[in-house]
């Protein structure tokens, strides 16, 4: 039986369905009959760590918690050999005599594009998740090359993987298509189900056909991977049990009453009812972000593209804001482990030795550390060090503070570091963080700022098909808990929040 479980943002699908992965286990269900399979890496992890401490169970027990990727690759029983790596990629790339930078993004599968090279490989990565062919998925528009250089890389690029028998992960989908080791289960749930491909909704419904039950999670409205291959009409379209969770745990009325004018221009869609919090909460338009004090509170700062986060990220250094960018602090992260080792001396801690070299990446030899001493030859490495043996044993000379202590930092990155913590920040964990809306899918905040200025390749995309900027920025207000701050555009190129 298709279950389908409709949950707009905050109303806890995962949470849903885990209770429901509950229900089966009282029944008596065996742990190993039943799959639980997400989007993401970061969500199917976090699915099985809830699951083993709320079921007390090993990660051993729950052999499908995990993406549809890894479960096609252990079903095909590959080896991490058989895979295609980044250094493969550049390897193709340099037979070829194109660039290839080997990256990929978070959403596992999918290159990072960077170059041509890497366009190419994107968009043929895309045509098979879509089961389109080449051709029509480049006729969408790519004019950076043409038909003939496109085909001649696909081609180049199959002969390539079959010659060194490598699989991608989009090859691995197609595999588990054609296999016969499909496992069996009394029960299939999936999350984040807007977000499949054709090609993952292919790998679904095929294990479908060894379940009893089956659970699919997903909002229509949160589909903002279509660039990426997603199929949400296949989830739009879904039939069988409707379960509709109406309940948000996150967003209050005000941001509740704007995020359902957004979405409502969106015709294609299930419908939905859906309840906020109590909590009124607040939205604010504003002309400009420097006119918001975010100097507390927990915030969130979105960007419809990643460029438009670059001046508000220069405002925060100059106002002495700490921040996350991404995954990047706004400090370099060994430099933050050297302050906090170094403040841990001097409160008459020890710290480890990898610790202390930390700390002494930071300092002269001739001023923090004696000549011949800053390389730590003769210190053990499974002994533990207090500033005194430092002192007498390994050539320490200073023991001041770290912004005096530090001769070898940057003099911008001192004095920004100096001024975060004249406004008693705490570095260890940013309180700010500013992101794409796309990255920061499945984030919140109590305070969430959303930059509605677009690039010029967005708002040629909205012209074609708004309704799916209606769901980027849907989601975008929608990680909000307590307050909304709109800034109004820039450009003549945005997404009007409110009408």
């Amino acid at each position: 039986m298709w279950n389908i479980v409709v949950g707009p943002p905050g109303t806890g699908k995962t949470t849903f369905l885990l209770n429901e992965v509950e229900k089966f286990l009282e029944k008596g269900t065996s742990p190993g009959r039943i799959a639980y399979l997400a989007f993401t890496r970061k969500a199917a992890r976090e699915a099985l760590e809830r699951a083993t401490t709320k079921f007390i169970l090993d990660s051993q027990d729950l052999p499908y918690f995990r993406t549809i990727h890894s479960l096609c690759y252990r079903q095909l029983n590959l080896k991490k050999s058989d895979v295609l790596s980044q250094s493969d990629l550049k390897e193709f790339g340099e037979i070829i005599g194109e660039r290839i930078t080997g990256s990929w993004s978070s959403l596992e599968g999918t290159p990072v594009v960077l170059t041509k090279a890497d366009k190419m490989l994107f968009l043929e990565n895309i045509s098979r998740n879509k089961r389109v062919p080449y051709k029509q998925e480049w006729n969408n528009g790519f004019s950076d090359f043409n038909w003939v250089h496109f085909d001649w890389f696909c081609r180049s690029y199959e002969k390539y993987k079959n010659s060194r028998f490598l699989n991608d992960y989009t090859d691995m989908l197609e595999r588990f298509l054609e296999s016969t080791n499909i496992p069996d289960l009394d029960v299939l749930f999936i999350d984040e189900a807007q977000d499949l491909s054709a090609l993952q909704w292919k790998c679904v419904k095929k294990l479908a056909e060894n379940a009893t039950e089956i659970f699919i999670a997903g909002d229509d409205d949160q589909a903002i991977y279509n660039w990426a291959g997603a199929d949400v009409q296949q989830f739009i379209d879904l039939r069988g049990k409707e379960i509709q969770l109406k309940q948000s745990y996150r967003v209050p009325k005000k941001i509740h009453e704007l995020a359902n004018k957004i979405i409502t221009r969106t015709k294609n869609r299930r419908e939905k009812k859906w309840q906020p919090r109590e909590k009124e909460g607040t939205v604010n338009f504003h002309t400009s972000y420097e006119h918001i004090d975010m100097s507390s509170g927990e915030w969130l700062v979105l960007a419809r593209n990643n460029y438009s986060l670059n001046a508000i990220e220069d405002f925060l250094k100059i106002t002495g804001v700490f921040y996350q960018r991404n995954e990047r602090y706004s400090v370099r992260k060994s430099l933050l482990d050297a302050i906090y080792a170094w403040e841990a001396l001097r409160k008459d801690n020890k710290v480890s030795l990898k610790q202390v070299k930390k700390v002494y990446a930071c300092m002269s030899a001739g001023k923090g550390i004696q000549r011949g001493k800053k390389n730590l030859k003769t210190a053990d490495e499974d002994l533990l060090y207090d500033l005194d043996t430092l002192e007498k044993e390994h050539g320490l000379l200073v023991n001041t503070i770290w912004h005096e202590a530090f001769d070898r930092i940057g003099i911008q990155e001192r004095e920004y570091l100096i001024s975060c913590l004249r406004k008693e920040e705490k570095i260890t964990k940013p309180r700010v963080k500013l992101s794409t809306i796309h990255g920061a899918k499945g984030g919140e905040a109590d305070n969430v700022l959303v930059l509605t200025d677009i690039a010029n390749s967005s708002w040629v995309e909205m012209g074609k098909n708004p309704e799916g900027e209606n769901r980027i920025f849907y989601v975008a207000v929608t990680r909000t808990k307590e307050n909304l701050h709109v800034i109004q555009p820039m450009t003549n190129k945005y997404f009007q929040i409110a009408y």
